[in-house]
């Protein structure tokens, strides 16, 4: 089945913070983020990459075929 990331969190010491599609970040808007070998991409609508994440992700998000996200 076809997914796409449309979240993910992450733990910074005590505190957990959410990347998201459509959020802004770094003055630009997250247009697609991309899991790759651990790491995640955060892409802008012109498909160059914003940052790589390099914090260990305590939840993800998905989008599947069909417009049903994941809890």
């Amino acid at each position: 089945m076809e997914r796409t990331i449309k979240s993910f969190e992450v733990a910074a010491g005590n505190l957990i913070y959410t990347f998201a599609v459509g959020k802004l970040f770094a003055g630009d808007i997250v247009d697609d983020i991309i899991e790759h070998n651990g790491l995640y991409l955060l892409f802008n609508r012109k498909d160059e990459l914003i940052t790589e994440i390099h914090l260990p992700v305590v939840g993800v998000k998905y989008e599947y075929r069909g417009g049903k996200l994941s809890a």
